[in-house]
């Protein structure tokens, strides 16, 4: 239910000009039908299919038999799904979803083409000087982005039609709902320093070398470990 009704209500329209045919048993006449025109204008009316991805949220299955009102999408799913609390920087990570969600694009919509809009590692909470760093190595946000960058050749391999990828961030940059309390920056932004210097971290340099033609594992530390 939370496929077809949180997360395919845009994918099955686009491509096949209607919603989940689950979706309109569990919504029902609330779910209004597409007049004549619009499934023709609406399928195939995409260039690709871009999104952000960053974690995983585990949900599990309630009874909402109860006639539960007002009725809305989250009601009709009819799943637990609690929010993650990214400002706690203790989000599950899972390199596989991403290699799941863009097997499901290639079997069930046709393979279209994918670009990876936004995928990142944040350090937090709090902010932290360039001093403060000193200790932080930035191991993890570097093994982050290779284990995606794994995930995506993979499937690839597999004949996924993914074409692009962008890491957020380059840069320490002021996030629209954790303003300076997160930090995804390849690049950080040493807040202790009036004229917020800039500088490399770790990431940076190791996802510059891969750009460049450099090998995709280096030797991995003893006890490979990272909760984002």
């Amino acid at each position: 239910m939370v496929s077809a009704t949180i997360k395919y209500r845009f994918m099955h329209p686009l491509v096949y000009g209607d919603y989940p045919p689950v979706m309109r048993s569990r919504v029902g006449r609330r779910l209004p039908a597409l007049p004549a025109p619009e499934p023709a204008k609406v399928r195939g009316s995409f260039d690709f299919i871009g999104f952000n991805h960053y974690l995983i949220m585990r949900a599990r299955s309630i009874d909402t038999s109860s006639g539960q009102e007002p009725r809305d999408y989250y009601v009709d799913a009819a799943v637990e799904n609690p929010a993650a609390d990214i400002t706690t920087g203790e989000v599950e990570t899972a390199p596989w979803s991403l290699r799941k969600l863009l097997e499901h694009l290639k079997l069930n919509y046709g393979n279209p083409t994918v670009w990876i809009h936004e995928n990142g590692y944040a350090d937090g909470p709090g902010t932290r000087s360039k001093a403060e760093e000193e200790d932080d190595d930035d191991e993890d946000r570097a093994e982050f982005l290779q284990d995606y960058m794994e995930t995506l050749y993979l499937s690839i391999r597999n004949g996924s039609n993914a074409r692009g990828y962008f890491v957020w961030s380059f840069l320490d940059v002021f996030e629209f709902l954790f303003g300076y309390r997160l930090r995804f920056g390849l690049c950080g932004v040493d807040m202790g320093d009036a004229a917020r210097t800039r500088y490399m971290r770790r990431s940076a340099r190791w996802y510059s070398g891969f750009l460049a033609g450099g090998e995709l594992r280096p030797a991995a530390r003893a006890q490979k470990s990272y909760v984002q």
